[in-house]
């Protein structure tokens, strides 16, 4: 089981699942267990929009300062403790991201080696090697040859 945290600090805050709907006044936390498999949250009325120049599917995003979703970078240490999931999909700039928190992702392009560790290296990409500069955050364990399962690691800074 997997627990998310988000904390609020405006009015409302709405997460939908499907059938589910959850509304919070802040100042709050929503603690959502998502499970092994879960559904991709949109956190409605705080949207996080893809920024300057895109992202491409199954990319590490981290949130950037002007509170949009960019390719993170495992190298650039001030992307570390901002990163925050992968996406699901290829997405242009200034549209809302659709990002994946934590369980099982699936992309069929992947060749990844069930059980191996896998660490955010550059341009988004995961890696089974971290990155000798920057910092070091486990994305997640891969399941299969194309499954990983999203469990982020505290980023440290090397």
């Amino acid at each position: 089981m997997t627990v998310v945290t988000i904390t609020n600090t405006s009015p409302v805050v709405t997460v939908t699942d499907l059938a589910e709907r959850i509304t919070v006044n802040p100042p709050s936390e929503i603690r959502v267990d998502i499970g092994v498999n879960p559904p991709v949250y949109n956190l409605t009325g705080h949207t996080i929009f893809v920024g300057s120049g895109g992202v491409n599917g199954f990319q590490v995003v981290y949130l950037a300062s002007d509170s949009t979703a960019r390719p993170a970078d495992g190298t650039n240490q001030t992307h570390a403790g901002k990163v925050i999931g992968l996406t699901t999909a290829a997405q242009p700039e200034g549209v809302p991201a659709t990002i994946q928190l934590a369980g099982e992702i699936e992309n069929i392009a992947w060749n990844l080696v069930a059980g191996e560790v896998y660490y955010l290296a550059s341009g988004g990409e995961i890696s089974q090697t971290p990155p000798d500069t920057g910092f070091v955050q486990r994305i997640g364990v891969a399941k299969t040859s194309t499954i990983l399962v999203i469990n982020l690691g505290e980023p440290v800074l090397r």
